[in-house]
């Protein structure tokens, strides 16, 4: 996608029925409502002449026509909502999809605030923008044809409608800068507003023990009143060009009306002509609402698909696999990487191999670039040169899909979402009965069995009771059920006891022969277990061998020192 008006294309095409659907409906609903006015001048016209009879079989059809203009009110409203709702989700998708595809590089750009904010009211715009959109043009399209019946009507009720017309798009254009202005900052100050609340949220703990309540409760009062100064701005800078636009016409419309009578009393014109001037009158202040609301629109769907765009147009191209691929070798080889920043890199040029079916420990200080290699091996950012590869595979080339169900990993943190231990493992193995065998094996299924709901409860309730320690171990279930042919740890064994982590070490020891492990930890009793320990040092790899090689070495003997 090169520009942001592709995303809304993809959306589009996938909404094509909805759209149709909605183009229709809209036209029957507007083409009874410019019929309506004509049957009923017809009428008066008639009751004029002293056709009555006539008269009612016209006021007769008008009344059917009326009863089908509401039937289709409530059908183009049942429209729009399908044709939102198509909108809404794919753009939803496209974004989640995109996300996902995403660096973590390219997502560090983005605060909470300004990430919900595109995913919930941006793309609300957006949506709502497009559904509207069939309406206004047709509005619109609309407004040309009463100006053609003025022309008919009579040449200067014509020329002062044109007239009117050219100086109402002159205030709408003239406002439209201004108008996106005040969109952007008001959007600007929701984002700041709603990172501040996520903050107040997430570090409650924090603000009580260091007693900041007051300084936090200004840093969101202040914020909620930039924007609601920001916001009311924007309402009203919003109004006072459209209300200018509808004052304009209003005058406009009493003007003609006046010529009008000064018509009829001359006899160039009938009554029923009158009442059809005025009342498409009410629907030239409609239509020009209509379309000072489209310049408006514009203005906020401009910024809002910039937003959108910013949050995808990063995001990796999906790769597609000529034939199936299956790995055989697991044996994984960095050749020359650099990644990070330039200047200071996590890894800096650096080569080793991780061999498959074996143990392999990554081991170094917390800046030495351990990150980075779970970083790269994870596809969450690309290095700047040099390559990886599993097998004869670069991963590279290997997509999202296929790429993720060979490698997986987990870390200390326990993030678990929302629902049931049950519900938490099945996203990774569907099989009840695995999932009690794995949770036997690492010494948990009892601590979750005593629980009130047992595997049932809710995570992160009140009903969630286990300890720490078995949070880890279930953690380290999620990856053992996935069962993916590369599995990273990343500083899991320093959290367990040393119960639990033979138990662990013991299970890894009897699945590697068909697995490629990569532990990083700096534990001395996980590296003895380890077939091949990678050494880094100051982003660099420094040595590799076994624990008895490595143990040899000074900036190991340094790193067990501190």
């Amino acid at each position: 996608m090169k520009k942001p008006s592709d995303a809304t294309k993809t959306v589009l095409k996938k909404s094509r029925k909805y759209i149709i659907f909605r183009g229709i409906c809209s036209l029957i609903y507007r083409g009874i409502a410019m019929i309506t006015p004509i049957l009923f001048s017809s009428a008066v016209d008639l009751v004029t002449d002293g056709n009555y009879g006539k008269a009612i079989w016209i006021s007769i059809v008008a009344i059917i026509a009326v009863v089908v203009f509401r039937i289709f009110d409530i059908i183009c409203t049942y429209s729009w909502h399908k044709m939102y709702n198509s909108l809404y989700d794919n753009y939803t998708r496209l974004g989640v999809n995109k996300v996902f595809d995403n660096s973590m590089y390219s997502l560090s750009r983005f605060n909470t605030g300004e990430f919900l904010n595109i995913m919930s009211t941006d793309i609300n715009v957006m949506a709502d923008f497009y559904c509207n959109l069939i309406m206004r043009l047709i509005r619109i399209f609309e407004v040309l044809i009463i100006f053609v019946y003025f022309f008919i009507i009579d040449l200067y009720i014509g020329i002062a409608g044109i007239i009117m017309a050219i100086v109402s798009i002159s205030i709408i254009f003239l406002s439209s800068k201004k108008i996106e202005e005040l969109n952007k900052t008001k959007l600007n100050y929701f984002d700041n507003r709603n990172t501040i609340i996520n903050e107040f949220l997430l570090s409650i703990r924090e603000i009580k023990a260091f007693n900041i309540f007051n300084p936090m409760k200004k840093r969101i009062d202040d914020s909620t009143q930039e924007y609601s100064k920001s916001f009311l701005k924007q309402r009203v800078g919003e109004d006072i060009f459209k209300f200018s636009v509808v004052g304009l016409i209003e005058a406009c419309r009493w003007g003609m009306f006046i010529y009008g009578i000064y018509l009829i009393t001359v006899g160039k014109m009938e009554m029923g002509s009158l009442l059809i001037i005025y009342n498409y009158f009410t629907q030239l202040v409609d239509g020009f609402s209509e379309f000072a609301t489209i310049n408006i629109g514009i203005r906020q769907l401009k910024v809002s698909e910039n937003r959108f765009y910013q949050l995808i147009i990063y995001s990796y191209e999906k790769l597609l696999l000529e034939k199936k691929y299956t790995v055989k070798d697991l044996n994984i080889k960095f050749k020359d990487v650099l990644y990070g920043d330039r200047e200071r890199p996590m890894l800096k040029g650096t080569s080793f191999d991780i061999k498959g079916n074996s143990i392999n420990t990554v081991v170094g200080l917390s800046d030495s670039g351990k990150n980075g290699v779970v970083d790269l091996l994870l596809k969450l950012n690309k290095q700047h040169e040099g390559t990886i590869t599993i097998g004869d595979l670069n991963i590279s080339d290997i997509d999202f899909d296929y790429y993720y169900n060979l490698v997986s990993s987990i870390d200390v943190s326990d993030k678990f979402l929302n629902m049931s231990i049950k519900d938490n493992l099945n996203l990774v193995n569907d099989n009840f009965e695995h999932i009690v065998h794995v949770c036997k094996e690492l010494g948990i299924h009892n601590d979750i069995s005593q629980l009130k709901y047992g595997y049932d409860t809710i995570l992160n309730s009140k009903d969630d009771n286990l300890k720490p320690n078995t949070k880890i171990m279930l953690n380290i279930a999620r990856i053992l059920l996935k069962d993916t042919k590369v599995m990273i740890f990343d500083g899991i064994f320093n959290s367990l006891s040393n119960e639990n982590r033979k138990i662990v070490l013991d299970i890894l020891n009897n699945i590697k022969d068909n697995h490629t492990i990569i532990i990083i930890d700096n534990n001395e009793y996980v590296l003895e277990i380890s077939d091949n320990i990678i050494l880094l040092n100051n982003n660099e790899v420094v040595e590799t061998g076994d624990f008895t090689e490595i143990s040899k070495n000074e900036v190991y003997k340094n790193i067990i020192n501190e």
